[in-house]
């Protein structure tokens, strides 16, 4: 990985923790800035680009997903959403 790729990753990732505790929603704050807090040093490019597919989904459909009244599109049912729903349901 060059210098320009690791600066641009890294940008990536410093958005994603803004956006993840700053959603106006504080149920989805509180999950998804805890599991940007646990995974995102160590997710690579496609880890990154599953995180802000994620956070490009709506409040309300995203909030279906972890409390599973919505089955999520393929794109989006990963390690991801599945951590998200441990946090939910307190596991």
């Amino acid at each position: 990985m060059n210098a320009d790729t690791t600066s641009s990753l890294a940008m990536r990732k410093r958005r994603i923790r803004v956006r993840a505790t700053h959603r106006g929603m504080k149920e989805l704050d509180l999950l998804l800035g805890r599991l940007a807090e646990e995974v995102l040093d160590d997710l690579d490019d496609a880890g990154v680009a599953a995180f802000e597919r994620l956070l490009e989904a709506p409040d309300g459909l995203l909030l279906e997903w972890i409390g599973g009244q919505a089955t999520p599109p393929a794109e989006h049912d990963g390690p991801l959403l599945r951590r998200l729903k441990q946090y939910h349901f307190g596991g």
